[in-house]
């Protein structure tokens, strides 16, 4: 009787694929990761806090997720990311989605029209002014992007102890042609679903009352 080799090596691997680790079965068989848990940002120096919902990352460092300086496009270079809360999770994967942001940030020494001026430099018609928490704030909005609309973001300022405090409320999306195949446009349903996921968060903004 002759040895196939080739026969042999097939049933190793078999038995090795077969074989767990030690308290390991094929129940324990690896799982998607968890969500993040929802969370809260507090500021403590510029007395400012909202919450986080489930399903979203919060950081607090520039270009760890995306970079501000970037999607911002009317912050001066001055401003200071304090915040960024991302959606981790794409409630619309068969569509160009591509991502939802939540930017706080600051610049020190900023003057009252200049702090009004990074919301409304690339608004094409006036948009009415918001309260958040009782702070009234100058409200506009900034869409770019090369074949489509890529990028778009609600921009709202205002200034306080001397500083323009900031909210960009971003959505990204890409072109459809870069999509792949299967993959079609959002839809405006689908992107205010994204817009009232982000203004559910700018409505726990608070700010500390000795501010």
């Amino acid at each position: 009787m002759t040895f196939d080799t080739r026969l042999f090596a097939t049933l190793v691997l078999l038995g090795l694929a077969a074989t767990t680790l030690p308290g390991q079965t094929q129940a324990n068989a690896p799982t998607s990761p968890r969500p993040p848990a929802a969370s809260s940002f507090h500021d403590s120096r510029l007395g400012i806090s909202f919450q986080v919902p489930a399903g979203w990352n919060l950081n607090r460092k520039d270009g760890e997720v995306s970079t501000f300086s970037l999607d911002a496009r009317t912050a001066p270079r001055s401003s200071q990311m304090r915040a960024l809360a991302s959606i981790a999770f794409n409630p619309f994967p068969e569509t160009t989605f591509s991502g939802a942001f939540f930017y706080f940030s600051q610049t020190p020494h900023s003057l009252p029209a200049d702090c009004n001026r990074e919301a409304t430099l690339h608004s094409p018609e006036a948009i009415p002014p918001s309260t958040i928490d009782g702070v009234p704030f100058t409200h506009g909005y900034d869409e770019h992007g090369g074949v489509c609309t890529e990028a778009r973001d609600d921009i709202y300022t205002t200034q306080r102890n001397g500083a323009c405090y900031r909210f960009d409320l971003i959505i990204n999306t890409f072109c459809g042609g870069d999509a792949g195949a299967g993959a079609r446009d959002i839809s405006t349903q689908q992107l205010d679903s994204v817009h009232r996921r982000l203004q559910a968060i700018l409505a726990t903004v608070h700010f500390d009352k000795k501010q």
